[in-house]
C-alpha cells in the first residue's frame, strides 16, 4: 500500500471545495462544465470495452521503465492485465480529457506516457482532427497500443526516452501545443524538464496536465514547485492530476477542487 498516497488523500479530502468556492467566471464555468460534466458519449463504448479486454489478457512481457517503477508491481515481467489495472486512469478521469479536448477544440496534444493506449484513445476520439503526439518507452506496450488504436489516423507514435525523442519533435511540428498530459517517468527531475522542455511551445490558452501528483513525495515537490512558476497563472489539484494554465489575465490562485 503507498501510505503516502494515503496520507496526501486524506489530506486532499479535508481541503476539497467546489464550485461555490470559485469566483472567476473563467473557473467555475470550467468546473462545472469540463470538470464535472456527466455526459456520456457513444464514443467511449469500444474503448472501455477494450479496457476490458486487456483487465483480461494475460500475456506477459518484460518491463521496460526508465522512471520510478511501479509502487505495486516491482517484478521484471509483467501480465497486460496487471498493468491495466495497476497503471491505467480511472474511466472518470479519462473522460474527463475527452469532455477538455471536445470543449476547447485542441488541435495539437501531447502525451508523455503512452501505456498500453487507454487514455490515448479518448484523445483521439474527442477531436478526430486533432494531431496527438505520445511518447512511450516501453516497446512492448508500444505495440498493444497501436493495436488497441489502429483504427485512429491522428496519433504520431514516438517511442525510447522522452527526454531525448521531445526537443526534436516539438522542434520538428514548429507549432504550440495545445494541451500536455504528462503521465510518464514518475521523479522529480523528469516532472521539471519535460515542463522546462515543452514551456516554449506552449500558449496563453494552453493546458498543462500533471498526472499523480500526490504518488510520491518527489512528485509533489515537483508539482509545488510548478505551480509557483511565474509563467504559471494558475492551478487546480484534481488529486488524480494537477492543471496548469499560463493565462496573464488570470489571478495568481491555486485551487483544490472536488473531482
Amino acid at each position: 500500500m503507498n501510505f503516502f498516497l494515503l496520507k496526501e488523500y486524506l489530506r486532499y479530502f479535508h481541503l476539497k471545495t467546489d464550485e461555490h468556492s470559485l469566483h472567476s467566471p473563467f473557473f467555475y464555468n470550467f468546473y462545472l462544465n469540463i470538470v464535472k460534466n456527466k455526459s456520456i458519449s457513444k464514443e467511449w463504448t469500444s474503448i472501455e470495452n477494450n479496457r476490458k479486454d486487456l483487465l483480461r489478457d494475460d500475456t506477459e512481457f518484460k518491463i521496460v521503465d526508465l522512471g520510478a517503477g511501479s509502487k505495486v508491481d516491482k517484478s521484471q515481467f509483467r501480465k497486460v492485465k496487471s498493468i491495466a489495472k495497476n497503471s491505467l486512469s480511472s474511466p472518470k478521469f479519462s473522460q474527463f480529457l475527452f469532455h477538455l479536448i471536445d470543449d476547447n477544440k485542441f488541435e495539437k496534444i501531447l502525451e508523455l506516457g503512452t501505456s498500453l493506449g487507454t487514455n490515448t484513445s479518448y484523445l483521439a476520439k474527442a477531436n478526430p482532427s486533432a494531431n496527438i503526439f505520445t511518447f512511450e518507452a516501453d516497446p512492448n506496450a508500444l505495440k498493444i497500443a497501436k493495436e488497441v488504436n489502429a483504427k485512429h489516423k491522428n496519433i504520431l507514435y514516438h517511442e525510447g526516452d522522452i527526454a531525448n525523442l521531445l526537443p526534436k519533435m516539438l522542434q520538428n511540428s514548429n507549432s504550440k501545443i495545445d494541451l500536455v498530459y504528462a503521465d510518464a517517468n514518475h521523479t522529480y527531475e523528469a516532472s521539471i524538464d519535460y515542463f522546462n522542455i515543452i514551456l516554449p511551445y506552449l500558449a496563453t490558452e494552453s493546458i498543462y496536465i500533471m498526472d499523480d501528483i500526490h504518488w510520491s513525495a518527489g512528485m509533489k515537490k515537483a508539482w509545488e514547485d510548478l505551480k509557483l512558476r511565474k509563467e504559471v497563472s494558475s492551478s487546480i489539484d484534481l488529486f488524480d492530476a494537477g492543471l496548469l494554465f499560463f493565462n496573464p489575465d488570470f489571478e495568481k490562485q491555486h485551487y483544490v477542487l472536488d473531482f
